[in-house]
């Protein structure tokens, strides 16, 4: 009798900061998609975000903050070993080789699917071949196709058939987060106490 693949989840971002919105996604998805476990990734250096963010350290640091004493989470530092920019479609590759009895399941949000029906992503709709894409909408914005320039609809609804879509109303963004350390307001009930403390001590978003 073969051996029963089992199925992981890959949970890749800048994690800038990481906070409790990453922890609620990979929670979902390891009971939604019943994963062994979810590996956090951070990036090195991600081709598309052009922002001043910590040091690639310092945000793996805070990753395995955030996930400590969850044994059904792990985070990999394989791209921010790299020193340079991080493209998912090579990223994958590697994890295949590296899991190869592993069904690997790619969580991202609904800014990232929109990067790769526009072209945006390293190797275009290749990259869906190599992994199962789960997409993480909120249920206040739903994916719309007509918000797209007609150009894209087509392969859009390509996309789409190739996807799994997950309704998620997470609390808080970490862009959010960011504006609100910068106006000195509160943020604790975003934060892990232990990634809050030490955003605190490195003076990260002073």
């Amino acid at each position: 009798m073969g051996r029963k693949t089992s199925k992981i989840g890959i949970l890749g971002g800048a994690f800038n900061p990481p906070h409790l919105g990453h922890l609620i996604l990979a929670k979902t998805a390891l009971k939604k998609l019943n994963l062994e476990k979810v590996i956090f990734l951070p990036s090195g250096i991600p081709p598309l975000k052009k922002e001043k963010m910590p040091s690639a350290k310092d945000r793996f640091l805070m990753t395995k903050l955030l996930i400590k004493g969850k044994p059904c989470f792990e985070v990999s530092n394989y791209e921010i070993k790299k020193k340079k920019k991080s493209f998912t479609i090579e990223t994958l590759k590697f994890l295949k080789k590296n899991y190869k009895n592993k069904k690997i399941y790619w969580l991202i949000g609904e800014d990232s699917l929109r990067e790769i029906i526009e072209g945006k992503w390293k190797g275009g709709l290749k990259v869906l071949n190599l992994a199962k894409f789960v997409i993480f909408t909120r249920p206040s914005h739903q994916f719309n196709l007509k918000k797209l320039p007609k150009k894209f609809r087509k392969r859009a609804k390509e996309v789409l058939q190739k996807i799994i879509k997950i309704n998620l109303n997470l609390p808080i963004s970490a862009t959010e987060i960011r504006k609100r350390i910068k106006r000195g307001e509160k943020i604790d009930s975003f934060l892990s106490k232990k990634v809050l403390n030490y955003i605190k001590e490195k003076k990260l978003y002073d």
